[in-house]
Protein backbone atom coordinates (compact mmCIF):
# COMPACT_ATOMS: atom_id res chain seq x y z
CA UNK A 1 0.00 0.00 0.00
CA UNK A 2 1.18 3.39 -0.79
CA UNK A 3 1.55 6.14 1.65
CA UNK A 4 -1.46 7.96 0.26
CA UNK A 5 -3.74 4.95 0.74
CA UNK A 6 -2.64 4.47 4.34
CA UNK A 7 -3.38 8.10 5.10
CA UNK A 8 -6.87 7.81 3.56
CA UNK A 9 -7.75 4.69 5.59
CA UNK A 10 -6.58 6.38 8.77
CA UNK A 11 -8.83 9.39 8.13
CA UNK A 12 -11.84 7.14 7.45
CA UNK A 13 -11.23 5.25 10.68
CA UNK A 14 -11.08 8.48 12.63
CA UNK A 15 -14.36 9.63 11.09
CA UNK A 16 -16.14 6.38 12.02
CA UNK A 17 -15.17 6.55 15.70
CA UNK A 18 -17.99 9.02 16.72
CA UNK A 19 -20.58 6.85 15.00
CA UNK A 20 -19.44 3.76 16.84
CA UNK A 21 -19.47 5.69 20.13
CA UNK A 22 -23.09 6.76 19.66
CA UNK A 23 -24.19 3.23 18.79
CA UNK A 24 -22.47 1.88 21.90
CA UNK A 25 -24.19 4.46 24.19
CA UNK A 26 -27.63 3.65 22.82
CA UNK A 27 -27.07 -0.06 23.34
CA UNK A 28 -25.98 0.37 26.93
CA UNK A 29 -28.90 2.71 27.77
CA UNK A 30 -31.58 0.35 26.46
CA UNK A 31 -30.19 -2.68 28.29
CA UNK A 32 -29.77 -0.95 31.73
CA UNK A 33 -32.86 -1.24 34.08
CA UNK A 34 -34.33 2.04 35.48
CA UNK A 35 -33.26 2.87 39.02
CA UNK A 36 -35.83 4.21 41.50
CA UNK A 37 -34.72 6.45 44.33
CA UNK A 38 -36.97 6.31 47.42
CA UNK A 39 -36.55 9.20 49.89
CA UNK A 40 -37.81 8.70 53.43
CA UNK A 41 -40.59 11.18 54.40
CA UNK A 42 -42.39 11.87 57.68
CA UNK A 43 -46.17 11.68 57.09
CA UNK A 44 -49.10 12.02 59.54
CA UNK A 45 -51.74 9.44 58.87
CA UNK A 46 -55.33 10.57 59.54
CA UNK A 47 -58.40 8.49 60.04
CA UNK A 48 -60.36 8.19 56.87
CA UNK A 49 -63.83 9.77 57.00
CA UNK A 50 -66.64 8.83 54.70
CA UNK A 51 -67.44 11.44 52.07
CA UNK A 52 -70.89 11.93 50.64
CA UNK A 53 -70.86 12.06 46.92
CA UNK A 54 -74.01 13.72 45.49
CA UNK A 55 -75.88 11.57 43.09
CA UNK A 56 -76.24 12.91 39.62
CA UNK A 57 -79.64 14.47 38.99
CA UNK A 58 -81.27 14.89 35.69
CA UNK A 59 -81.41 18.50 34.49
CA UNK A 60 -83.42 19.66 31.55
CA UNK A 61 -81.35 20.48 28.53
CA UNK A 62 -82.80 23.10 26.22
CA UNK A 63 -83.20 21.69 22.73
CA UNK A 64 -83.07 24.17 19.89
CA UNK A 65 -85.90 23.83 17.42
CA UNK A 66 -84.92 24.17 13.79
CA UNK A 67 -86.20 27.25 12.09
CA UNK A 68 -87.11 27.12 8.43
CA UNK A 69 -86.50 30.64 7.26
CA UNK A 70 -84.67 32.16 4.41
CA UNK A 71 -83.12 34.86 6.61
CA UNK A 72 -80.68 34.08 9.45
CA UNK A 73 -82.25 33.90 12.92
CA UNK A 74 -80.73 34.84 16.27
CA UNK A 75 -79.56 31.97 18.41
CA UNK A 76 -81.45 31.64 21.74
CA UNK A 77 -79.52 33.01 24.74
CA UNK A 78 -79.35 31.08 27.96
CA UNK A 79 -81.30 32.77 30.81
CA UNK A 80 -79.10 33.51 33.83
CA UNK A 81 -80.55 32.71 37.28
CA UNK A 82 -81.58 35.77 39.36
CA UNK A 83 -82.22 36.23 43.10
CA UNK A 84 -85.85 37.17 43.66
CA UNK A 85 -87.92 37.75 46.81
CA UNK A 86 -91.56 36.83 46.94
CA UNK A 87 -93.64 39.12 49.12
CA UNK A 88 -96.88 37.81 50.57
CA UNK A 89 -99.56 40.45 51.24
CA UNK A 90 -102.32 39.48 53.64
CA UNK A 91 -105.44 41.62 53.99
CA UNK A 92 -107.81 41.02 56.87
CA UNK A 93 -111.29 42.50 56.90
CA UNK A 94 -113.13 42.59 60.23
CA UNK A 95 -116.74 43.78 59.79
CA UNK A 96 -117.95 46.14 62.46
CA UNK A 97 -114.47 47.07 63.72
CA UNK A 98 -113.44 50.73 63.36
CA UNK A 99 -109.92 51.91 64.19
CA UNK A 100 -109.85 55.69 64.74
CA UNK A 101 -107.08 57.69 63.12
CA UNK A 102 -104.25 58.74 65.39
CA UNK A 103 -102.06 61.80 64.99
CA UNK A 104 -98.47 61.18 63.99
CA UNK A 105 -96.18 62.82 66.57
CA UNK A 106 -93.66 65.34 65.30
CA UNK A 107 -89.94 64.81 65.91
CA UNK A 108 -88.76 66.20 69.25
CA UNK A 109 -86.52 68.82 67.60
CA UNK A 110 -89.37 70.38 65.56
CA UNK A 111 -91.02 73.57 66.85
CA UNK A 112 -94.67 74.16 65.90
CA UNK A 113 -95.59 77.82 65.40
CA UNK A 114 -98.97 79.24 64.27
CA UNK A 115 -97.56 81.95 61.96
CA UNK A 116 -94.23 83.41 60.80
CA UNK A 117 -92.53 85.40 63.59
CA UNK A 118 -92.21 89.16 63.46
CA UNK A 119 -88.87 90.38 62.04
CA UNK A 120 -86.31 92.25 64.14
CA UNK A 121 -84.28 94.61 62.01
CA UNK A 122 -81.66 94.93 60.73
CA UNK A 123 -82.15 91.71 58.76
CA UNK A 124 -79.66 89.67 56.78
CA UNK A 125 -79.02 91.16 53.33
CA UNK A 126 -79.64 88.57 50.59
CA UNK A 127 -77.12 90.32 48.33
CA UNK A 128 -74.27 89.35 50.66
CA UNK A 129 -75.17 85.64 51.07
CA UNK A 130 -75.67 82.80 48.57
CA UNK A 131 -78.95 80.83 48.59
CA UNK A 132 -80.67 78.99 50.20
CA UNK A 133 -81.94 81.55 52.72
CA UNK A 134 -83.42 80.60 56.11
CA UNK A 135 -85.11 82.84 58.64
CA UNK A 136 -85.83 86.48 57.80
CA UNK A 137 -83.91 87.78 54.77
CA UNK A 138 -84.07 91.25 53.22
CA UNK A 139 -84.08 91.66 49.43
CA UNK A 140 -83.26 95.30 48.77
CA UNK A 141 -84.93 97.33 46.04
CA UNK A 142 -81.77 97.07 43.90
CA UNK A 143 -81.53 93.26 44.18
CA UNK A 144 -81.10 91.55 40.76
CA UNK A 145 -84.22 89.39 41.30
CA UNK A 146 -86.44 92.46 41.80
CA UNK A 147 -87.67 93.15 38.24
CA UNK A 148 -89.25 96.52 37.35
CA UNK A 149 -91.62 96.74 34.38
CA UNK A 150 -90.50 100.33 33.72
CA UNK A 151 -87.68 102.46 35.04
CA UNK A 152 -88.03 103.43 38.72
CA UNK A 153 -86.04 106.35 40.14
CA UNK A 154 -83.38 105.43 42.70
CA UNK A 155 -83.14 107.65 45.79
CA UNK A 156 -80.67 107.70 48.70
CA UNK A 157 -81.66 108.28 52.32
CA UNK A 158 -80.06 107.40 55.65
CA UNK A 159 -83.35 106.10 57.10
CA UNK A 160 -83.93 103.68 54.24
CA UNK A 161 -82.93 100.03 54.38
CA UNK A 162 -79.26 99.91 53.30
CA UNK A 163 -79.53 103.65 52.57
CA UNK A 164 -81.52 103.54 49.29
CA UNK A 165 -84.99 102.94 47.81
CA UNK A 166 -86.82 103.16 44.42
CA UNK A 167 -89.86 105.31 43.59
CA UNK A 168 -92.17 105.98 40.63
CA UNK A 169 -95.17 108.10 39.68
CA UNK A 170 -96.24 105.81 36.82
CA UNK A 171 -99.48 104.01 37.65
CA UNK A 172 -99.08 101.56 34.71
CA UNK A 173 -95.88 99.95 36.01
CA UNK A 174 -95.33 96.99 38.33
CA UNK A 175 -92.71 94.99 40.22
CA UNK A 176 -92.24 91.22 39.95
CA UNK A 177 -90.25 89.15 42.43
CA UNK A 178 -90.04 85.36 42.73
CA UNK A 179 -89.15 83.92 46.15
CA UNK A 180 -89.35 80.76 48.24
CA UNK A 181 -90.69 80.97 51.79
CA UNK A 182 -93.73 81.06 54.06
CA UNK A 183 -93.69 84.66 55.35
CA UNK A 184 -93.70 87.98 53.46
CA UNK A 185 -93.40 91.64 54.51
CA UNK A 186 -93.03 94.78 52.36
CA UNK A 187 -91.05 97.83 53.45
CA UNK A 188 -92.28 100.99 51.73
CA UNK A 189 -91.96 104.76 52.02
CA UNK A 190 -94.74 106.89 53.50
CA UNK A 191 -95.01 110.61 52.72
CA UNK A 192 -97.52 113.38 51.92
CA UNK A 193 -97.42 112.65 48.18
CA UNK A 194 -97.75 108.84 48.34
CA UNK A 195 -100.63 106.84 46.86
CA UNK A 196 -102.06 103.32 47.06
CA UNK A 197 -100.47 100.08 45.79
CA UNK A 198 -101.58 96.43 45.68
CA UNK A 199 -99.75 93.34 46.97
CA UNK A 200 -100.48 90.30 44.78
CA UNK A 201 -99.08 86.81 45.50
CA UNK A 202 -99.52 84.02 42.94
CA UNK A 203 -102.19 86.07 41.15
CA UNK A 204 -104.28 86.65 44.32
CA UNK A 205 -104.71 90.13 45.80
CA UNK A 206 -103.85 89.86 49.51
CA UNK A 207 -103.68 93.55 50.54
CA UNK A 208 -103.96 97.16 49.37
CA UNK A 209 -101.64 99.59 51.18
CA UNK A 210 -102.18 103.32 51.61
CA UNK A 211 -98.71 104.91 51.74
CA UNK A 212 -99.87 108.40 52.77
CA UNK A 213 -98.19 109.83 55.89
CA UNK A 214 -97.87 113.27 57.45
CA UNK A 215 -94.08 113.15 57.13
CA UNK A 216 -91.37 111.06 55.51
CA UNK A 217 -91.47 107.60 57.13
CA UNK A 218 -90.06 104.21 56.24
CA UNK A 219 -92.80 101.76 57.17
CA UNK A 220 -93.50 98.04 56.92
CA UNK A 221 -96.66 96.07 56.28
CA UNK A 222 -97.91 93.28 58.49
CA UNK A 223 -96.48 89.79 58.04
CA UNK A 224 -98.37 87.75 55.43
CA UNK A 225 -98.47 83.95 55.63
CA UNK A 226 -98.37 82.65 52.03
CA UNK A 227 -97.65 78.94 52.60
CA UNK A 228 -94.51 76.99 51.80
CA UNK A 229 -93.06 76.73 48.30
CA UNK A 230 -92.08 79.07 45.49
CA UNK A 231 -94.27 82.18 45.01
CA UNK A 232 -94.52 85.12 42.64
CA UNK A 233 -94.96 88.58 44.18
CA UNK A 234 -96.35 91.55 42.24
CA UNK A 235 -96.56 95.15 43.43
CA UNK A 236 -98.88 97.35 41.35
CA UNK A 237 -99.64 101.05 41.87
CA UNK A 238 -103.39 101.65 41.66
CA UNK A 239 -103.19 105.28 40.49
CA UNK A 240 -105.44 106.22 43.44
CA UNK A 241 -104.61 108.16 46.58
CA UNK A 242 -105.84 109.24 49.95
CA UNK A 243 -107.99 112.37 50.01
CA UNK A 244 -105.26 114.14 51.97
CA UNK A 245 -102.42 112.97 49.71
CA UNK A 246 -100.77 115.29 47.22
CA UNK A 247 -99.83 112.62 44.64
CA UNK A 248 -99.87 108.95 43.64
CA UNK A 249 -96.16 108.19 44.09
CA UNK A 250 -95.21 104.65 45.19
CA UNK A 251 -91.79 103.78 46.69
CA UNK A 252 -90.28 100.37 47.51
CA UNK A 253 -87.67 100.12 50.24
CA UNK A 254 -87.15 96.32 50.56
CA UNK A 255 -88.90 92.94 50.34
CA UNK A 256 -88.52 90.77 53.43
CA UNK A 257 -89.02 86.98 53.21
CA UNK A 258 -89.14 84.38 56.00
CA UNK A 259 -88.34 80.74 55.28
CA UNK A 260 -88.40 78.06 57.97
CA UNK A 261 -85.68 75.47 58.38
CA UNK A 262 -86.00 71.78 59.23
CA UNK A 263 -86.59 72.58 62.92
CA UNK A 264 -89.68 74.81 62.55
CA UNK A 265 -93.12 74.03 61.13
CA UNK A 266 -96.04 76.43 60.66
CA UNK A 267 -99.45 74.95 61.51
CA UNK A 268 -102.17 77.64 61.37
CA UNK A 269 -104.95 77.27 63.96
CA UNK A 270 -108.22 75.83 62.59
CA UNK A 271 -110.87 78.28 61.51
CA UNK A 272 -114.02 78.13 63.62
CA UNK A 273 -117.29 78.58 61.75
CA UNK A 274 -120.30 79.70 63.70
CA UNK A 275 -123.57 78.03 62.68
CA UNK A 276 -126.59 80.04 63.87
CA UNK A 277 -129.35 78.12 65.57
CA UNK A 278 -132.94 79.36 65.83
CA UNK A 279 -133.71 80.63 69.30
CA UNK A 280 -136.67 82.61 70.60
CA UNK A 281 -135.81 86.27 71.01
CA UNK A 282 -137.35 88.44 73.71
CA UNK A 283 -139.37 91.44 72.71
CA UNK A 284 -137.24 94.61 72.83
CA UNK A 285 -138.63 97.98 73.89
CA UNK A 286 -136.89 101.23 72.96
CA UNK A 287 -137.32 104.41 74.96
CA UNK A 288 -137.42 107.15 72.34
CA UNK A 289 -138.21 110.09 74.62
CA UNK A 290 -135.04 109.91 76.73
CA UNK A 291 -131.96 111.92 75.78
CA UNK A 292 -129.21 110.03 73.94
CA UNK A 293 -126.43 108.53 76.04
CA UNK A 294 -123.01 109.98 75.33
CA UNK A 295 -120.40 107.25 74.94
CA UNK A 296 -116.91 107.88 76.24
CA UNK A 297 -114.28 108.54 73.62
CA UNK A 298 -110.88 107.05 74.17
CA UNK A 299 -108.02 109.27 73.06
CA UNK A 300 -104.89 107.40 72.12
CA UNK A 301 -101.82 109.44 73.07
CA UNK A 302 -99.29 110.17 70.37
CA UNK A 303 -96.17 107.96 70.40
CA UNK A 304 -93.11 109.50 71.99
CA UNK A 305 -89.49 108.34 71.89
CA UNK A 306 -88.33 106.13 74.75
CA UNK A 307 -84.76 105.10 75.61
CA UNK A 308 -84.08 102.29 78.07
CA UNK A 309 -80.70 100.92 79.11
CA UNK A 310 -79.51 98.18 81.46
CA UNK A 311 -76.22 96.87 82.84
CA UNK A 312 -75.95 93.18 83.76
CA UNK A 313 -72.92 92.12 85.80
CA UNK A 314 -71.64 89.48 88.23
CA UNK A 315 -70.92 91.00 91.63
CA UNK A 316 -67.77 88.94 92.21
CA UNK A 317 -66.39 90.98 95.10
CA UNK A 318 -69.81 91.56 96.72
CA UNK A 319 -69.54 95.35 96.85
CA UNK A 320 -73.00 95.84 95.27
CA UNK A 321 -71.47 97.82 92.38
CA UNK A 322 -70.45 97.16 88.80
CA UNK A 323 -66.69 96.91 88.53
CA UNK A 324 -64.55 96.39 85.40
CA UNK A 325 -64.55 92.86 83.94
CA UNK A 326 -67.82 91.98 85.75
CA UNK A 327 -70.16 92.56 82.77
CA UNK A 328 -72.04 89.62 81.22
CA UNK A 329 -72.15 89.65 77.40
CA UNK A 330 -74.75 88.10 75.09
CA UNK A 331 -77.85 88.43 77.34
CA UNK A 332 -81.08 89.12 75.40
CA UNK A 333 -83.00 92.25 76.49
CA UNK A 334 -86.42 93.28 75.13
CA UNK A 335 -88.91 96.11 75.35
CA UNK A 336 -92.48 94.75 75.32
CA UNK A 337 -95.84 96.48 75.27
CA UNK A 338 -98.02 96.06 78.37
CA UNK A 339 -101.33 94.37 77.64
CA UNK A 340 -100.42 92.82 74.27
CA UNK A 341 -96.93 91.58 75.28
CA UNK A 342 -95.75 92.57 71.80
CA UNK A 343 -91.98 92.94 71.46
CA UNK A 344 -91.08 96.47 70.34
CA UNK A 345 -87.28 96.15 70.33
CA UNK A 346 -84.57 93.65 71.19
CA UNK A 347 -80.84 93.88 71.88
CA UNK A 348 -77.96 91.90 73.40
CA UNK A 349 -75.53 93.06 76.06
CA UNK A 350 -71.98 93.86 74.95
CA UNK A 351 -68.70 92.84 76.58
CA UNK A 352 -69.29 95.28 79.45
CA UNK A 353 -72.83 93.97 80.07
CA UNK A 354 -74.50 97.12 78.66
CA UNK A 355 -77.50 97.21 76.31
CA UNK A 356 -79.61 100.14 75.09
CA UNK A 357 -82.98 100.11 73.29
CA UNK A 358 -84.87 102.96 71.61
CA UNK A 359 -88.53 102.83 70.54
CA UNK A 360 -91.53 105.06 70.02
CA UNK A 361 -94.40 103.98 72.26
CA UNK A 362 -97.82 105.38 73.14
CA UNK A 363 -98.56 102.94 75.99
CA UNK A 364 -96.75 101.62 79.03
CA UNK A 365 -93.82 99.30 78.26
CA UNK A 366 -91.63 96.95 80.23
CA UNK A 367 -87.96 96.03 80.03
CA UNK A 368 -87.68 92.23 80.13
CA UNK A 369 -84.62 89.99 80.57
CA UNK A 370 -86.09 86.59 79.52
CA UNK A 371 -83.10 84.42 80.41
CA UNK A 372 -82.88 85.71 83.97
CA UNK A 373 -86.65 86.19 84.44
CA UNK A 374 -86.42 89.90 85.32
CA UNK A 375 -89.11 92.48 84.43
CA UNK A 376 -88.72 96.23 84.93
CA UNK A 377 -91.86 98.35 84.38
CA UNK A 378 -91.37 101.77 82.84
CA UNK A 379 -94.14 104.16 84.03
CA UNK A 380 -95.64 106.71 81.68
CA UNK A 381 -94.00 109.58 83.55
CA UNK A 382 -90.57 108.22 82.64
CA UNK A 383 -91.21 108.04 78.91
CA UNK A 384 -89.74 111.47 78.28
CA UNK A 385 -86.51 110.61 80.14
CA UNK A 386 -84.05 107.78 79.86
CA UNK A 387 -84.88 104.70 81.96
CA UNK A 388 -81.76 103.06 83.33
CA UNK A 389 -81.53 99.78 85.25
CA UNK A 390 -78.77 97.70 86.83
CA UNK A 391 -78.97 93.92 87.36
CA UNK A 392 -76.36 92.47 89.72
CA UNK A 393 -76.01 88.70 89.88
CA UNK A 394 -74.95 87.00 93.08
CA UNK A 395 -71.29 85.87 93.15
CA UNK A 396 -70.73 82.19 92.49
CA UNK A 397 -69.49 79.74 89.91
CA UNK A 398 -70.05 81.38 86.59
CA UNK A 399 -71.35 79.12 83.81
CA UNK A 400 -69.15 78.57 80.78
CA UNK A 401 -71.75 79.88 78.33
CA UNK A 402 -74.85 82.04 78.79
CA UNK A 403 -77.18 82.11 75.75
Amino acid sequence: MSRFQRTTLLLLALLCLPVWAVLLYITLTLNTPEKLTILPTLAILTTAEPTHTPLPTASPTPTGMPTFAASPTLAPTEALPTLATRVLDIYSVMPGVFVPATATPYPPDVTIIPAPPNPYEPLTDATLLPPPYFGWTSFESDHPHVIYATRWERRLHTWASRGQYHRTEDSATSIRFQFEGEGLRIRYVGARNMGLFQIIVDGILIDTVDAYAEGLLFLGTRVYFVGSGVHLLELRPTGQKNNRSEGITVALDAIQVWRGDGHSLIVPPPMLTMTPSPEPQPVAFALVSAPPTMLPITTVPAPVPLTASIVIAYDENGNRAVDPAEGVAGISVRLVEVGTNRALAQAFTDASGYAELQVQASTEVRLVVPYLGKVYPIPLRQRSADARFTLLLAPGNQPGLIP
